[in-house]
């Protein structure tokens, strides 16, 4: 990678960090940066922008974006796309343990920072290290002293007042740490992407999990975690601190956990494409009668063990040609955004395993719809494709992956466990 950027919504440049000769540093705040941001400009929404997008002069932009900003890579030479976005992934993750809320205030705010922070994770563009557990020993976290006095002096911490590097053979956890309580909390948090038809059969069902720790635990400790249906999870992804030689061979996680919160690992989970087994039911339906076009869906909670869905959101896009909208739930809120294209927005707050009949309709007319009465309608003018959904079920696992245990070792102390577990919506869609 040649240069990162951390632009604001708009595309104006909030910090640039680049690993290339001056000629292409010219090129990348001069040229592609402009241009980028005019091709954000000419996207109906930023979140609709291709992650990869051709630049001038032999470039490529690779970005995402998370909340108000977004994080571009750019690069003039083969390299997988891939690894450019795991390492904006990780820049992200990174800075928001380091200052909290990303946002342009705190980018600002915490300017040299994050500075230090890139230079730390970026060597000659490849990635180096994300893990917060070692860039603390590199970069100090900042505070309100350090942010007076560089915002004061321009500079830094000064390398007399820089923690010590830890090289030892867990870079990941110090020596010497000591709590007046030792606490070790899991957290397995699974995102459900399915496509639903029209009818309410599943076309496509996957899970995908992360596995999020928090120590909190006195000196050298080794933990154990076993889990109860390890066989299928696949394409999972440990945190360097786990000995893999125990997951292969006897499908158990090993590890000296860094102080602090951490990514244990993440999975993949395969489901079974049954309307059984999803934790929510939706079917939906559209018709039209004369100039009066017509959406009706309805929400069933399905097998979520008893558990209320919580944060039910239901976002219906219309045709850009729509006007005249008329929306009707008897349960929870609604509101229509006039954006393009406009779209109507459903909110549950819980939903019990007993509650039925929650039905959300909609009627609009479309403007135009007379004068291509004749032929077949343009794009925009035929009708709703998709429905998307959002929800959140606090205690329930999607793919019925628990804890069976967690062993500490190497110490005599008894630590307090947590472990919660929360399923929530990824890319929830039905499609009409």
């Amino acid at each position: 990678m040649d240069s990162l950027f951390i632009l604001n919504a708009s595309g104006a440049a909030l910090l640039e960090k680049h690993w290339c000769d001056d000629r292409a540093i010219r090129r990348a705040s001069l040229v592609v940066v402009p241009a980028f941001a005019r091709y954000l400009a000419s996207v109906e929404a930023a979140a609709d922008a291709e992650p990869m997008w051709s630049g001038p002069q032999g470039t490529v932009c690779i970005h995402i974006q998370r909340q108000e900003l977004i994080y571009l890579g750019i690069v003039s030479r083969e390299v997988p796309p891939l690894e450019v976005l795991e390492l904006l992934e990780g820049v992200v993750q990174a800075l928001g343990e380091y200052v909290g809320r990303l946002s342009e205030l705190t980018i600002k705010e915490n300017f040299v920072t994050v500075y230090q922070l890139l230079s730390e994770m970026v060597d000659s563009g490849a990635m180096v290290t994300t893990d917060t557990a070692v860039l603390r020993g590199l970069v100090p976290v900042p505070n309100l002293v350090n942010r007076v006095l560089e915002n004061v002096s321009g500079i830094g911490i000064g390398p007399e007042r820089r923690p010590n590097v830890n090289t030892s053979a867990t870079p990941w956890r110090a020596q010497g740490i000591r709590h007046s309580t030792n606490e070790f909390y899991v957290d397995i948090a699974e995102r459900i992407d399915a496509i639903i038809a029209a009818s309410g059969a599943v076309v496509a069902y996957d899970v995908n999990g992360e596995i999020s720790c928090k120590s909190r635990l006195t000196g050298m400790p080794e933990l154990v975690l076993t889990l109860n249906r390890p066989e299928i999870m696949d394409d999972v992804v440990f945190h360097p601190c786990v000995r893999r030689r125990a997951w292969d061979a006897e499908r158990t996680i090993g590890f000296v956990p860094p102080d602090g919160p951490f990514k244990l690992a993440s999975f993949h989970v395969a489901m079974e494409t049954s309307p059984r087994s999803l934790p929510l039911h939706v079917r939906a339906q559209a018709s039209r009668s004369g100039g009066t076009h017509t959406v009706e869906i309805a929400v069933d909670p399905g097998q979520c063990h008893g558990r209320p869905i919580e944060k039910l959101g239901v976002r219906v896009p219309l045709p850009l040609q729509a006007y005249n909208i008329g929306v009707q739930c008897k349960t929870g809120a609604h509101k229509v955004t006039n954006a393009r294209p406009p779209q109507v927005e459903w909110t549950v707050k819980s939903v019990r395993p007993g509650d039925r009949g929650l039905r959300l309709s909609i009627q609009y007319h479309m403007h135009g719809e007379a004068a291509a009465a004749g032929g077949a309608p343009p794009a925009e003018q035929q009708g709703v494709a998709a429905a998307f959904v959002d929800f959140e079920i606090a205690g329930y696992s999607a793919a019925s992956i628990k804890v069976d245990a967690l062993r500490l070792l190497r110490e005599s102390y008894k630590p307090f466990k947590g472990v919660r577990y929360v399923t929530k919506a990824g890319s929830f869609q039905v499609r009409f």
